[in-house]
């Protein structure tokens, strides 16, 4: 895309458009990070309350456990033993008071998961174990109570001493409880499957957990849970050496907090958006108001007076800037007016009529010879071409076209004025090629029946006086041309309602494009007649478009009749005059509906159609 084609409107509203559409993205990011962010937060918290839990689940095994070593560590027959530990009848029959809480039970024994009773000597030798219970644990005391017994001060040999480990059958936990009383006679130890309690911490927390064996070995129960609404929640239980065993998972319910979310983001991030928003439509109100708004009156006037639109100025209101610009501007202006004027009275002061036109036959200018030769007024220039001053208008083209724009051609022309009259006219005929295009301009002179031989001889005796005079007023003429359009909408080089054909352009499309005008014409008058019962004549006052002629008292159409024959119509017709005729009945129609005006709108498709084909065709 081509910077030219891109206009300061269109760039601000895309610049605004991006700001407004990565805030709300920007936006849409933070609402969602913020939301991770305290879902993360709180995780992190449940995670301390999930530990706490956990603890005060060992804190109960290790009760209960404490408890069953001391009531067995007063039994007369256990503290006996151990005093005797040689003795190996008395140390045998301690086994029955080791089985007895398997076989009997014991206070607490629906709330922990007994594995084994053993009791060690003082020097923490294995001297009997229950024959109850797992039989796959190692015949010696967990290391880490063993290292814990040996490095605590002798003031703490009476305290019981418990610990979380791994065995070959999964983690356990044991307590360590003195025999005999003020003087300890031997150690017992409680052994527990922790497993069994651990789903209390979903009593604790309230919430549903998942306990998993770090080895796989032993996985916990298992609780059914929605993850939509659930936030998991993890937590690793270590043994008292540090090693992970559990991983216990939780979930908590989250459902009112993601409510709660959800609202906070849906209000902060609509209310950012909203206020993004609205700045965004205030600032290009503001940019509108005083930026688009003066800038598209400066161009219209800037157009308007390029249209030579002598009584337009250009508008100042706005901004500083916009209204120096303006101000110079129609200063500018005012300077080429001036000098156009002067141009335009160096013009008149030749008695010889000077014509211009288009390269497709569209008149352009008229110096005030010209206008009186052809009882024309300046407003109806707009509206002629060749054919409706000069009969052979075709022929007129053809050969001017053939020459160059040093040598200028003369010709006897045959000339039709504005109330019918024919006359004779010799011509200086000479191309001028600006950056509009190619202008064919005429310098002519009238000759009448009776003198014609005679003027003859003059203009061939001063036809260099008049070639002279075509190169003076040519730089003159040149400068109009491309300062003064003389109608609204006609550019130099590039009128509205014509398309250029150059002399290279195919004959076909030229008699596609005259057969397709005849029928858009045909079709409107037919609407124009039939279903609005109205005249040719009435066609060309009421719409403007078509000049009206007095031809011996009698108003004729010459050059809308032209249009109707495609022999008649113009190599090069003028497109958009025709168009606007259509356009003209369709809106004089209004809504009726026909069959004729069906056809018109048609046609015009096809026409509008075919002249945008042609027009993007490089030539």
């Amino acid at each position: 895309m081509r910077i030219e084609s891109l206009s300061i409107k269109t760039v601000t509203v895309a610049i605004y458009a991006m700001v407004g559409i990565s805030s709300v993205l920007l936006s849409l990011l933070a609402s969602s990070y913020f939301k991770q962010a305290a879902l993360d937060a709180q995780i992190k918290s449940l995670s301390r309350v999930m530990e706490v839990a956990s603890q005060e689940v060992i804190r109960e095994i290790s009760g209960h456990a404490f408890d069953l070593g001391m009531k067995l560590g007063h039994n007369t027959q256990l503290i006996e033993a151990l005093q005797f530990p040689h003795d190996k009848g008395k140390v045998s029959n301690i086994v029955e008071v080791l089985n007895d809480p398997f076989i009997s039970g014991f206070a607490g024994f629906a709330e922990i998961n007994l594995v084994r009773l053993r009791v060690y000597s003082l020097d923490l030798e294995l001297l009997v174990q229950s024959d109850a219970g797992e039989k796959q644990l190692e015949n010696h005391l967990p290391p880490y109570l063993a290292t814990q017994l040996v490095q605590r001060k002798k003031i703490d040999r009476l305290k019981a001493v418990d610990a979380l480990w791994t065995s070959p059958v999964g983690p356990l936990f044991s307590t360590l409880v003195p025999v005999g009383g003020l003087r300890a006679v031997g150690y017992l130890e409680v052994v527990v499957d922790p497993a069994f309690n651990l789903p209390e911490i979903s009593r604790i927390t309230k919430t549903p957990v998942k306990i998993f064996n770090i080895s796989d070995i032993n996985p916990g129960s298992e609780a059914v849970v929605d993850n939509e609404n659930h936030l998991p929640v993890a937590y690793t239980l270590q043994t008292s050496a540090g090693r992970p065993v559990f991983r216990i998972v939780g979930y908590e319910d989250v459902s009112v907090l993601l409510e709660e979310m959800g609202l906070t983001q849906v209000i902060t991030t609509g209310g950012f958006i909203l206020l993004t928003l609205t700045i965004l439509l205030v600032a290009l109100w503001m940019f509108n108001r005083f930026l688009f708004v003066p800038m598209d009156r400066l161009v219209e006037g800037m157009r308007q007076v390029a249209d030579w639109k002598r009584d337009i100025h250009v508008s100042k209101r706005g901004l500083l800037e916009f209204a120096t610009l303006a101000q110079g501007f129609e200063r500018m202006a005012g300077q080429i007016r001036i000098r156009n004027k002067e141009l335009e009275r160096l013009l008149d002061l030749d008695d010889s009529a000077i014509l211009c036109f288009g390269e497709e036959g569209e008149a352009i200018y008229f110096n005030r010879a010209a206008l009186k030769l052809f009882y024309y007024s300046e407003e109806e220039i707009s509206q002629l071409d060749l054919g409706d001053l000069f009969p052979h208008a075709e022929t007129l083209s053809e050969l001017a076209a053939g020459t160059s724009s040093d040598q200028p051609y003369h010709q006897r022309l045959e000339c039709l004025t504005k109330d019918g009259r024919r006359f004779e006219a010799d011509a200086a005929i000479n191309l001028m090629r600006i950056s509009g295009g190619i202008r064919q301009t005429i310098v002519m002179r009238p000759l009448s029946s009776e003198e014609g031989e005679k003027i003859t001889e003059y203009l061939v005796s001063s036809i260099e006086q008049n070639e002279h005079r075509i190169k003076a007023v040519e730089q003159s003429l040149g400068t109009i041309l491309e300062l003064a359009r003389m109608g609204p909408g006609h550019r130099i080089g590039s009128s509205k309602d014509s398309h250029p054909v150059n002399g290279s352009e195919n004959d076909a499309e030229k008699q596609l494009v005259k057969e397709r005008v005849v029928q858009v014409m045909h079709a409107s008058l037919a609407c124009w007649e039939r279903d609005l019962g109205k005249t040719k004549l009435e066609l060309a006052e009421e719409s403007g478009i078509w000049p009206v002629y007095i031809d011996k008292s009698t108003p004729t159409t010459r050059t809308l009749d032209r249009y109707l024959h495609v022999d008649s119509c113009p190599n090069n017709p003028r497109s958009k005059r025709v168009i606007d005729t259509a356009e003209f009945v369709l809106k004089c129609m209004n809504r009726k509906s026909s069959h004729l005006r069906t056809r018109l709108q048609q046609s015009l498709d096809e026409l509008r159609l075919l002249l945008s084909g042609l027009n993007g065709n490089p030539r």
